[in-house]
């Protein structure tokens, strides 16, 4: 009897550690603070109200914390920030409040939903994340900043799960909210008149397909210049 209570005591602390917030964020960005840099090549798709925008190919340049750029022959329509940058303010588990939501399965997949409160917020104001506890990666993430509204990210794993880097990416944006850059903005309202006469409603889609990665290799610092 004494053998089973001690179990039990032995059990809880784990148990609860298990489902502790911030170790389950802190989890995930230790997973993909292994990335040190990569390259891979892009296909992007835009599903963008009222603008019609043609595919593109590229590559993705990578470097850990916050260097990220994608090289394409077209236009391009990302927003400002690079796809990780919220994973990168998980870095330091006392520069945040972690609250734990509930959970939900995302695509079949037992997910803890995460509410996250930066204590001094920069341009991330409040995010929220599905992380894949048995995998410690992040199937879905809710951003809302101070630039861009709100932005959502669902990844989909496959060949680099071991480094939480997705073999697909859709990325949501709210149109009212999101700032273009004029260059672009120029050459879409080219584009569309609709563009021109007023601001897009409701939200675009900006899927992106990475193949042929190749992750902590040499990378040539000019690519960000």
């Amino acid at each position: 009897m004494k053998r089973r209570i001690f179990f039990l005591l032995f059990m809880i602390p784990w148990a609860l550690s298990a489902q502790n917030p911030k170790t389950l964020l802190n989890n995930a960005f230790k997973k993909f603070a292994k990335v040190q840099n990569y390259i891979a090549d892009v296909h992007m798709d835009f599903d963008l109200p009222s603008v019609s925008m043609d595919a593109v190919t590229g590559q993705v340049f990578y470097k850990s914390p916050n260097k990220f750029r994608i090289k394409s022959k077209g236009i391009a329509f990302v927003p400002k920030q690079n796809p990780y940058f919220s994973l990168n303010e998980l870095r330091d588990t006392n520069s945040y409040v972690a609250v734990l939501q509930g959970a939900e399965k995302i695509r079949n997949i037992n997910c803890r939903i995460i509410n996250v409160i930066p204590n001094n917020p920069t341009d991330m104001i409040l995010g929220k994340f599905w992380i894949d506890a048995a995998n410690n990666v992040i199937l879905k993430s809710q951003i809302t900043t101070a630039s861009n509204g709100t932005i959502q990210l669902d990844n989909y794993f496959g060949t680099q799960k071991n480094f939480a880097l997705p073999d697909k990416m859709v990325i949501t944006v709210e149109m009212t909210k999101f700032k273009m850059p004029k260059a672009l903005s120029a050459e879409l309202n080219s584009k569309s008149s609709k563009t021109s006469s007023k601001k897009e409603k409701g939200t675009g889609k900006i899927s992106m397909d990475f193949t042929n990665y190749k992750i902590n290799t040499r990378l040539n610092e000019d690519v960000f210049k």
